[in-house]
């Protein structure tokens, strides 16, 4: 199954540090034998809808429509791309399933494609590999990589039974996986471009990865984004002390900041976040401006090295299968 995906990419802000551990929740919109929070006593009235934040369209009227896409992006070479991809070989077998299945999908030939309106003045490598750890962070003028040891961990917090109303488990897996590649290529993107950032960086490409995330369509955007705030969830890794001091915030301030986001870019979808209390009513408020933010930050400094005639082509493509190929 594909959906319509759409390209945008964004700088990121700081938001104030948040919560430090997570209780277990049921995740999706309410619906028959769905598990939407009830509210606890005394709770607050339900928060008014945030106003949707615009998603970037090029508007420049002399760009020439471009040329039907195929159906699928498989084997297709829309030219520009300054990215190479590899699936590293693992040494430890126990990853060689992980690499042919993310190659059966064609992950990182599709992110390939996605990032070809995205003009980089040098090439930039995003490869998968065994790193001996779960995470290998992005060096300047580096390769971006993502572990094998990562993508297995996520898959090892699968619960072994799901929840009713909580996402499906490919959802958690493919929402953490996106989120991680886009979270390290707008890391290596700050880099190329030479973008300031105010505050922490990883920080900033958090907003910058979820605000991609969000402009996947409707569908996909529900999946991958409440995938990946499920995987936070799971994450619960409970921060103290010195804790705080690290570059990256908890997992639980991952866990709302991302969720706020997809609220300012899509209230009327992500409502049930705010009906469950998943997403604290005080924060909604104002997951719109934060979401308007994001896209004043893009059209001052990304727009200048976006190519708008491929940007329309892949607006117009399918992308993100979400079943196993035949």
């Amino acid at each position: 199954m594909t959906f319509v995906v759409r390209l945008v990419l964004a700088l990121a802000f700081i938001v104030p540090l948040g919560a430090a551990s997570l209780h277990a929740q049921t995740f999706g919109p309410s619906g028959p034998g769905g598990g939407a929070g009830k509210p606890t006593p005394g709770a607050d009235k339900p928060a008014p809808v945030p106003t949707p934040g615009p998603v970037f369209r090029p508007t420049t009227t002399d760009v020439t429509p471009p040329p039907a896409p195929p159906p699928t992006t498989a084997g297709a070479d829309w030219g520009n791309s300054q990215v190479d991809v590899v699936y590293a070989e693992p040494q430890d077998p126990r990853f060689r399933p992980i690499r042919e299945r993310l190659m059966r999908r064609q992950v990182l030939e599709q992110l390939r494609l996605f990032l070809s309106p995205l003009r980089l003045p040098r090439k930039l490598l995003v490869q998968v590999d065994q790193c001996n750890a779960e995470q290998r962070p992005y060096q300047p003028g580096g390769a971006v990589t993502i572990c094998y040891e990562y993508i297995a961990k996520v898959a090892q917090l699968v619960p072994p039974t799901q929840q009713i109303g909580a996402p499906p488990p490919e959802s958690m897996i493919l929402g953490a996986v996106i989120q991680q590649v886009l979270h390290e290529v707008a890391i290596a993107t700050f880099d190329i471009l030479d973008i300031p950032v105010w505050g922490r960086e990883r920080d900033a490409a958090d907003k910058l990865a979820g605000f991609i995330m969000v402009q996947f369509g409707r569908d996909v955007a529900l999946r991958v984004m409440v995938g990946a705030a499920r995987y936070f969830e799971l994450s619960e890794r409970q921060w103290t002390q010195a804790d705080f001091a690290s570059e990256q915030a908890p997992e639980a301030q991952r866990f709302y900041n991302y969720l706020c986001i997809a609220i300012g870019a899509d209230p009327a979808t992500f409502r049930f976040l705010v009906d469950q209390n998943l997403m604290p009513q005080r924060r909604a408020q104002r997951c719109g401006n934060e979401f308007l933010s994001l896209r004043q930050a893009f059209v001052q400094q990304i727009l200048p090295h976006v190519d708008v005639q491929l940007l329309k082509r892949v607006q117009s493509a399918t992308w993100l299968m979400l079943d196993e190929p035949k």
